[in-house]
């Protein structure tokens, strides 16, 4: 008779993020994971909220718009009680058509660039 797994004992929190480079289609985030458990995480599945500035005339700031929540996995390897950074690509081109084009000259270009928040994260014990 097979002897169940033992039961991981702790969990894994999202301590740290940064939105890097934007463009009116994808956001490159970079997330920091804790591993507050004793034993190993072998993938991670995270929930970003895209957001964006719509289209709007020149002079006008307008507040960002929720985008669609995109999901994405990548494998993690994380130690038991060890910390990991990884980065993520998040896509949505479906908002480059509700946004303005980027400025010729730069100005304000992160008024045509996305943005991502990690919401909802879930995590693979090794076994």
């Amino acid at each position: 008779m097979p002897v169940p797994a033992r039961t991981p004992q702790g969990s894994v929190a999202l301590t740290e993020w940064h939105d890097g480079d934007a463009t009116n289609k994808c956001v490159n985030v970079m997330t920091v994971y804790e591993n507050r458990s004793d034993t190993a995480v072998i993938s991670i599945t995270q929930k970003f909220q895209t957001l964006y500035t719509p289209k709007h005339a020149d002079g006008e700031y307008p507040d960002d718009v929720d985008g669609p929540v995109k999901t994405l996995a990548q494998d993690a390897g994380i130690a038991p009680y060890g910390t990991r950074t990884l980065y993520w690509q998040v896509c949505t081109p479906e908002l480059a058509s509700k946004q303005n084009p980027v400025p010729l000259d730069g100005t304000d270009s992160f008024m045509s660039e996305i943005s991502a928040q990690p919401r909802a994260t879930a995590w693979d014990w090794a076994q």
